[in-house]
């Protein structure tokens, strides 16, 4: 049973939606006004909120998510609308929103939505990516391994840090750049500031130059109110751009004017509005070569590499993974799991191509497959060779001691994980190779304990 707060300003709607909620043995509280959800909030814990996205006419919806994260930011928020659209989407999920319901919706679909909402609340805990461990540790200024070429990192980080110039952090996917971009941050005169990360990849082409410098009311047809951008949200303190090789050429010279003038333009207005903030940019691409190709402009990739920082690959940092184990370890929840010399050694030597990440996932799949007191250092050479199709029957499920739906599981993790790998941690495209829809990804990410890069 979860403790439910309901906002919409229609009572009908209030009505039917708290008796299918009931049905299924949930508390509920329904009430009428942002205020009051505010002040609810403020006196009663919730496990979610389901919120109207218009009220009076006005998205006011999209500011009750941003103050219920506030006042209980692990409290589950759910947009209730009838105009839902892409860029709905995109500023409800940037605000905080677990997922968005389209009006009229069903008892089975509610339902279904409550279920996932309580299943992500319950396993958000100990599915954290290496990235926020690491996060963590960092606030207390250490790195995660005594490596040269790691010790080399920290102390350009630090340097970063002390000059307010712009930063350009490269390295393969997987081996930590928003970690680094954050450290800088938090480093930085800056650390009173925002952080504000932003992953070009995940932005429609459409919304980019909107999302990142906001618009003004009547823009465009359902620019109800004015909208602050990214890059204002910003300041006073750190804007990260990652994956900044996918930004479109368009709003790679808007970015360059940024960067020259700290002025941004809200699309629709006529008026530059002065910003303060530090760019810190990433990529896994060759940017040079980009330019070469005409795909990046030149005089931004000069803009953005006044600092450069690179993060290794695992690979040239090997006597850094049994630590990096043990915090991943104890982050998974199987911190009194033995650990065999031999087994770690094993780790130690795998190819780790997805790096951090891929290393995170592997120990999450031993962990699922191995017995409670130790990893199996067999199942390691198998996971070598993800392609290979092991015979699955009666008797293997017998034999490994294990239920039908156990091992349906661990088929759809290796199907969501390839496709997640060959499209490079982009959901959105990883849902089409899989022929199903982006909400279904997402619940099937959330519930197998995978994460989106950011």
């Amino acid at each position: 049973m979860a403790n439910i707060l309901l906002l919409d300003d229609e009572a009908n709607v209030r009505e039917v939606l708290s008796l299918s909620l009931g049905s299924f043995g949930h508390d509920v509280t329904s009430i009428a006004t942002p205020n009051e959800a505010v002040q609810m909030l403020e006196q009663q814990t919730f496990d979610v909120v389901i919120t109207d996205l218009r009220m009076d006419g006005e998205d006011k919806g999209l500011d009750v998510v941003r103050q219920a994260k506030s006042i209980q930011p692990h409290v589950i928020v759910l947009l209730l609308t009838a105009y839902a659209s892409a860029e709905t989407a995109v500023e409800a999920m940037r605000n905080g929103a677990f997922d968005y319901i389209t009006k009229p919706v069903s008892r089975t679909e509610l339902g279904d939505i409550i279920e996932r909402a309580l299943a992500a609340k319950d396993i958000s805990p100990t599915h954290q990516s290496l990235e926020e461990t690491m996060a963590t540790a960092e606030t207390k200024g250490t790195l995660i391994g005594d490596s040269h070429v790691i010790q080399r990192v920290r102390d350009r980080i630090q340097r970063a840090a002390k000059r307010d110039f712009t930063v350009l952090i490269t390295g393969e996917s997987g081996t930590g750049k928003e970690l680094a971009a954050r450290l800088v941050h938090e480093q930085s005169p800056r650390n009173h500031g925002p952080f504000v990360p932003v992953h070009c990849g995940a932005i429609p082409e459409n919304l980019f130059e909107s999302e990142l410098f906001g618009y003004v009311k009547g823009a465009f047809t359902g620019a109800d109110s004015d909208k602050t951008g990214l890059v204002e949200s910003a300041d006073g303190g750190t804007l990260f751009l990652d994956e900044i090789g996918e930004m479109p050429l368009l709003i790679q010279v808007k970015l360059l004017r940024v960067l020259q003038d700290m002025r941004v333009r809200r699309v629709g207005s006529e008026h530059e509005i002065q910003v303060d903030v530090r760019i810190v940019a990433a990529t896994n691409r060759n940017l040079e070569a980009e330019v070469q190709a005409g795909n990046f402009r030149e005089d931004l990739f000069y803009r953005l590499n006044v600092i450069p920082v690179h993060m290794p690959s695992l690979r040239q940092r090997r006597e850094d993974i049994p630590a990096l184990v043990q915090a991943l370890m104890q982050r998974c929840g199987g911190r009194n799991v033995f650990i065999s010399d031999a087994c770690m050694q094993k780790l130690s030597n795998l190819p780790l191509a997805g790096n951090v990440r891929e290393l995170e996932n592997t120990l999450q799949r031993l962990l699922a497959l191995s017995d409670d007191d130790a990893l199996d250092i067999h199942l390691i050479d198998e996971l070598q060779n993800p392609n290979a199709t092991p015979e699955i029957n009666l008797n293997h499920l017998q034999e490994q001691g294990i239920s039908l739906d156990t091992q349906l599981e661990h088929i759809e993790k290796a199907l969501v994980e390839e496709a997640l790998a060959q499209t490079k941690n982009n959901a959105t495209q990883a849902a089409k190779h899989l022929g199903i829809s982006f909400r279904s990804m997402r619940y099937r990410m959330q519930k197998l304990g995978l994460k989106e890069e950011k």
